[in-house]
């Protein structure tokens, strides 16, 4: 038996399960509209903090002045954080325009921490974050070698239901940590660049009627 933990993310207004492989979901921190900087190990906190109240005190007279201004001066190391950030507990950041004595913190002292799936649309990397757009996890672990491929072969190409679209069946080891029997995964993906895995929990009595799907009309398959 080979083993492989994956996940279907049902998202916010969809009807549909994505399938997540678990090795590809990573923990991020938001960012989006927050003006924050990142230092390396070992910064001079204190330090930090004579720029901050230094540098509210002159933006009251030049409200155009930036704070990598006075790190620039200064000489310190630091980075502009981006949009979102990999979860690093231990890294210090500055936030410049709090109130001096919250500042500055680590990593770990923030909230929304978030697990993230990353994907290519065909012309962007796209994030999907579970604690805004997924209304609920399922946690699958699935026996790889117990796969069996639903596509039909029509003379020119192997497909699933339409063309360029492909599916596997995979026998469940356990849900959400629990041991199951008698459950199967749906596992459909296309080959159209930036289209999602889907997927489906499928009864065991279920599987005759999945299988037989060219054998049906297209609007009853």
């Amino acid at each position: 038996m080979k083993t492989k933990e994956v996940e279907l993310w049902e998202l916010y207004g969809e009807d549909d399960q994505i399938v997540v492989d678990s090795d590809d979901i990573s923990q991020k921190v938001s960012f989006f509209e927050t003006n924050a900087y990142l230092f390396p190990k070992g910064a001079d906190t204190d330090a930090l903090r004579e720029l901050v109240a230094e540098y509210q005190k002159r933006k009251e007279q030049d409200p155009y002045l930036s704070f990598f201004e006075l790190l620039d001066k200064a000489g310190i190391e630091y980075e502009i954080a981006d949009e979102s950030e990999d979860y690093r507990p231990d890294l210090l950041i500055c936030f410049p325009d709090e109130p001096v004595e919250w500042a500055i913190c680590t990593m770990g002292d923030l909230e929304g921490v978030s697990d993230v799936y990353q994907y290519w649309d065909g012309s962007n990397w796209r994030e999907i974050w579970a604690e805004v757009d997924v209304e609920r996890r399922i946690l699958i672990v699935i026996d790889e070698n117990a796969k069996e491929s639903l596509d039909k072969w029509d003379g020119q190409n192997w497909y699933y239901r339409s063309r360029f679209n492909h599916a596997n069946l995979y026998k469940i080891i356990s849900i959400n940590n629990e041991p199951v029997e008698g459950k199967w995964l749906l596992w459909e993906w296309s080959q159209w660049q930036g289209s999602l895995d889907r997927g489906e929990i499928v009864e065991e009595g279920d599987l005759e009627r999945i299988r037989s799907w060219a054998e049906r009309p297209a609007e009853e398959a």
